[in-house]
C-alpha cells in the first residue's frame, strides 16, 4: 500500500495537499499564500505587457500623424484623411483604457500582497470585495479580457471572489464609440495643424471627394493597422 498524499492541481503549476500528514492548517496557509503570490506574478506580467502595447500604439500613431499631414499638404483624399483621424481617436481611447487597466492591475497586485502578508491560520483564503471589483473591471477590457477572465475563474474556485453573472460583459458600446470618433475628427485634425478648409473636407468627405489627389487605399490600410492594434493589443 502506498502512503503518498493526494494533491489537487491548481493554476500556475501550484498544487495543494488535500490529504495526508502534511494537510495541516499551516500547510493550507502556505499553499494559499503560494497561490496568491502566483496571481501577483501574473498581474505584474500582464501590466508589463500592457505597457508594451501602449508603446506600440504610440509608434503607430506617429506614423499615422505623418501620413495625415503629408496627405493634407498635398491636398489629398479627404476620405483618407478622415480615416486616419478616426484611427487616431480610437488609438487614444485604447491607450486610455490600457493605462486605466494597468493601474487597476497594480492596485489588485498590491491588495493581494497585503492579503498574503496578513493571512491567518483560521482563515487562509477569505473573500475580498476589493479584488473582486478590480477583476470584474479588468475582464471587460478587450485587450486583456481572456487572461483576466481565466485568473478570475481561478480566484472563484479558490474562494477569493464570488461568481457573478456575465451580463455586464455584453458589448463594448462600439456604435457609440464610432459616433464619438466622428465628432472628434475635426479636433484631431486641428491638433495636427491641418488648415480649416481641409478639415472641413475631411469631416465631410463626400463634399470634397472630387478634390482627391492621392489614392485612398494606402491611408486606409495604415488606419486599419492602427485600429487593429487599438483593439487587439495586449
Amino acid at each position: 500500500c502506498t502512503t503518498g498524499s493526494t494533491r489537487a492541481a491548481m493554476p500556475f503549476g501550484i498544487s495543494i495537499n488535500l490529504f495526508g500528514e502534511k494537510n495541516t492548517e499551516e500547510a493550507q496557509q502556505e499553499s494559499a499564500k503560494d497561490l496568491v503570490r502566483a496571481w501577483q506574478r501574473k498581474l505584474r506580467t500582464e501590466a508589463r505587457g500592457t505597457e508594451r502595447s501602449i508603446r506600440e500604439i504610440e509608434r503607430e500613431e506617429e506614423k499615422i500623424k505623418k501620413q495625415c499631414k503629408d496627405l493634407a499638404s498635398k491636398k489629398g483624399d479627404p476620405k483618407s484623411i478622415q480615416l486616419l483621424a478616426k484611427s487616431l481617436v480610437r488609438s487614444k481611447k485604447a491607450k486610455e483604457r490600457l493605462y486605466t487597466s494597468r493601474a487597476v492591475m497594480q492596485s489588485a497586485e498590491a491588495e493581494l500582497g497585503s492579503m498574503a502578508a496578513t493571512m491567518r491560520l483560521a482563515s487562509s483564503m477569505t473573500k475580498s470585495a476589493e479584488v473582486m471589483g478590480q477583476m470584474n473591471s479588468l475582464v471587460q477590457v478587450p485587450e486583456i479580457q481572456e487572461s483576466m477572465a481565466s485568473m478570475r475563474r481561478e480566484m472563484i474556485r479558490a474562494g477569493l471572489v464570488d461568481e457573478i453573472i456575465e451580463e455586464s460583459m455584453e458589448g463594448l458600446d462600439a456604435p457609440e464609440m464610432e459616433e464619438e470618433a466622428e465628432e472628434e475628427v475635426d479636433r484631431v485634425l486641428e491638433e495636427l495643424a491641418i488648415d480649416a478648409s481641409m478639415r472641413m473636407s475631411a469631416s465631410r468627405p463626400q463634399a470634397g471627394y472630387a478634390a482627391a489627389g492621392v489614392p485612398a487605399a494606402p491611408a486606409a490600410q495604415l488606419a486599419a493597422r492602427t485600429g487593429a492594434l487599438a483593439t487587439e493589443a495586449g
